[in-house]
């Protein structure tokens, strides 16, 4: 006879790949903000355009590296949208930069988070999911208050690289359903590096003589961009999109706290409340998505912030 108080094999399955879903987005959490931390020390040295360059081609190397194939050209009739999704890239990573060069860590990825809100609720017609956008709204209405401590610049490029993540993962999708998401990374990386290097160069390569913001840029392409994109896969696998969407609620209260372990930055009871206010509506929109029947089986691996 079984012992109806004994957890049934699928249940049990369930909850430990959520326990084990939720470990792996907190680790992709901290990894990836502590790479946004570090990245500002590496602006400080040698400037945004150099920062960027120098974590997007470290981590175009390692992806290549480790896996070689895909780096390989894409079909001729998915070369435009790659195409896309790099300058998306590019331009979601160079504007979450100059953001972090005016405004506290956690309140910029906050504001990002934005753009996949956005998306999650796009099309809708829900009044629950009109209540997420009004929520944000007033979450980065606090932030633009008078009152505010976050700069004006850091405020406009946040929302900037909110726009591009926005796109990003639109085109993402398509993407990924056509080709392999190791191949599709590798590419858009080896993409954004050819157009940056030439923006490098123009300006005047900076990051000769160096090496301390050299190695800081490779350790920020492991923690943002390498280590990160695998982890988010194998959290995917585990849990719905809409459910790990909730959990990815989560990194811009991590990024705070990197922000001010690595370079002590406050936060005061205002940009607090307002970085909560987004959390929750990027939660929300999340959640509600699946019960809209709007979830994905997939999401597009983050490699933004």
């Amino acid at each position: 006879m079984e012992d109806p108080s004994a957890t049934p094999p699928k249940t049990a399955t369930s909850r430990r790949s959520t326990a084990t879903a939720v470990m792996l987005v907190v680790a992709v959490g901290v990894l990836m903000q502590s790479g946004s931390a570090v990245a500002v020390l590496v602006i400080g040295s040698v400037g945004v355009v150099q920062a960027v360059w120098l974590r997007t081609v470290f981590a175009a190397v390692l992806l290549a590296a480790f896996r070689p194939r895909s780096a390989r050209l894409p079909a001729a009739g998915n070369r435009l949208l790659v195409a896309g999704l790099a300058a998306a890239l590019m331009a979601m990573n160079f504007s979450f930069y100059v953001a972090i060069s005016h405004a506290p860590v956690g309140i910029v990825v906050a504001i990002e988070f934005l753009g996949p809100l956005t998306v999650a609720v796009m099309g809708t017609r829900r009044l629950l999911d009109v209540a997420w956008i009004v929520l944000a709204a007033a979450g980065v209405a606090l932030l633009a208050g008078p009152a505010s401590s976050v700069s004006v610049l850091g405020l406009v490029f946040a929302l900037i690289a909110a726009a591009c993540w926005a796109t990003f993962i639109l085109v993402a999708k398509a993407c990924v359903s056509r080709m392999e998401p190791l191949n599709v990374t590798t590419l858009i990386l080896i993409g954004s590096s050819v157009v940056l290097t030439p923006v490098l160069l123009a300006r005047g390569v900076r990051i000769l003589g160096h090496g301390h913001a050299i190695l800081l840029g490779l350790l920020v392409a492991i923690l943002s961009s390498a280590l990160p994109y695998f982890l988010e896969l194998a959290a995917i696998q585990r849990v719905q999109t809409s459910t790990y969407g909730v959990l990815l609620s989560i990194e811009p209260a991590i990024a705070a706290f990197m922000g001010f372990v690595i370079l002590s930055q406050r936060l005061g009871i205002r940009e607090i409340g307002a970085m909560v206010a987004i959390m929750l509506a990027a939660a929300g929109a999340s959640w509600s998505s699946a019960t809209g029947g709007r979830d994905e089986q997939r999401a597009a691996p983050e490699l933004g912030a």
